[in-house]
């Protein structure tokens, strides 16, 4: 199942946003931006650049799985953020990333 489209950033000025104002915390393999938002619950973008692979098929398996997780998580997550993943270069596999994107959002006391 995917995150459902209440949950997700699809606008650019939105992800400009993020990025612009957004606090950075780095992870093993990824990192996220986060900002604060004006609406009732949080919202996230998966960004993973063809540096990580450069078949579409793998980058989209890694968002499907990055997405599960957020979805999976969603009741954890305290306040309203909007939040942008980005995949760092490199092979990785979907437990590892679970993992460093869990810890990553400990450590910006999201979760």
């Amino acid at each position: 199942m995917a995150l459902s489209a209440k949950n997700r950033l699809s606008k650019k000025r939105d992800f400009d946003t993020v990025f612009k104002e957004g606090k950075t915390i780095k992870g093993s393999f990824l990192f996220i931006k986060v900002v604060r938002n004006n609406h009732e619950i949080s919202r996230f973008g998966f960004i993973v650049s063809s540096k990580v692979s450069k078949k579409a098929v793998t980058r989209n398996k890694i968002r499907r799985e990055l997405s599960d997780f957020i979805r999976l998580n969603m009741d954890r997550i305290g306040g309203s953020y909007d939040i942008i993943v980005v995949i760092k270069s490199g092979s990785i596999e979907a437990s590892q990333l679970r993992q460093d994107l869990e810890k990553t959002m400990i450590t910006a006391k999201i979760i």
